[in-house]
């Protein structure tokens, strides 16, 4: 074994620290569920109800403006707050398992053990969900160099929010498209006046804000995806061509780090249930990649012996 990432990943403490950023995104998706529910299922709803019954058409209107105000001021900044907690302990992880150096501009002193237990605890109430957590990272890193082997992990950690968040940008283009355009066509055919039909788009402002900003939120976080794994391969073809030094290859370690840190602070978030769709295919996707790369590894020893 060249590296002990498979064993040191699933140490109680690293499971524990795992186990609480996995509770602190799902305590942040309980909050982004209430958005969806108050910015997008509910103006829709009213909207509807306001195509047939004209006297709900001002305050489906108003509605959609006090609850576009709510969300700005109180739910998202909730949201992003516990995003950063849970990002700060999943940096903590990443630096104990891959035994990187900690960012000095990357500030992760500030989440105590006691806050980690305590998450950690509402956590595995659910006995499944420890075992859920475990082999976080493909155990065949093992067999190479830790200072290649952090390399693969990075890749994987990249690969597999890029491809879920491609799959969510596409439902989210079409739901913005779908549902306001269905609305239209119906008012059309009921040949709904005017006004009232100005009423109806204006309580779907929450709606709009929340996919466009949702889509672009994602978009924005694709670039960033693929300028990072542009970054990532880019170092790979130069430790296959045996043209980075070991010094080297730390420092740009802790560079992509950071990179896969700023993107989960800044990440908008996914329900799980849409990641769950695709968790087990992924899986065998992600492991089977870094099978690959590490025989790239073998063989690249094997020319050089």
């Amino acid at each position: 074994m060249a590296n002990d990432i498979p064993i040191k990943q699933n140490e109680q403490r690293q499971l524990e620290r795992l186990a609480a950023q996995r509770e602190l995104y799902s305590a942040a998706k309980k909050y982004f569920g209430l958005q969806t529910i108050f910015t997008l299922f509910v103006p829709v709803v009213l909207s509807v109800v306001a195509l047939y019954v004209a006297g709900i058409s001002p305050y489906s209107a108003l509605f959609g403006v006090v609850i576009f105000i709510l969300d700005l001021l109180f739910i998202e900044p909730v949201v992003e707050r516990k995003k950063s907690k849970a990002a700060k302990i999943q940096e903590l992880f990443d630096c104990s398992v891959l035994s990187l150096n900690h960012s000095p501009l990357k500030v992760v002193d500030d989440v105590s053990v006691e806050e980690v237990l305590q998450y950690y605890e509402a956590h595995q109430k659910i006995a499944t969900n420890i075992e859920k957590i475990k082999d976080w990272y493909p155990k065949i890193v093992s067999r190479v160099d830790i200072s290649i082997a952090r390399i693969i992990c990075q890749r994987s950690s990249c690969w597999w929010d890029k491809g879920l968040r491609n799959k969510y940008c596409s439902l989210l283009k079409t739901v913005t498209v779908l549902i306001p355009l269905t609305i239209l066509v119906i008012g059309f055919l009921n040949d709904i006046p005017l006004v009232q039909f100005v009423l109806i788009i204006s309580a779907l402002v929450p709606f709009f804000q929340f996919t466009i900003k949702q889509y672009n939120d994602n978009r924005d976080m694709d670039l960033r995806l693929n300028k990072l794994t542009g970054y990532i391969n880019e170092t790979w073809r130069r430790i296959l061509a045996n043209a980075i030094s070991q010094e080297q290859l730390d420092i740009e370690a802790r560079r992509i780090q950071d990179g896969i840190y700023d993107n989960r602070v800044n990440a908008p978030l996914i329900f799980d249930i849409f990641y769950k769709w695709f968790r087990d295919k992924d899986e065998i996707t992600m492991n089977r990649a870094a099978e690959i790369l590490v025989s790239e590894i073998d063989n690249m020893d094997q020319r050089t012996v």
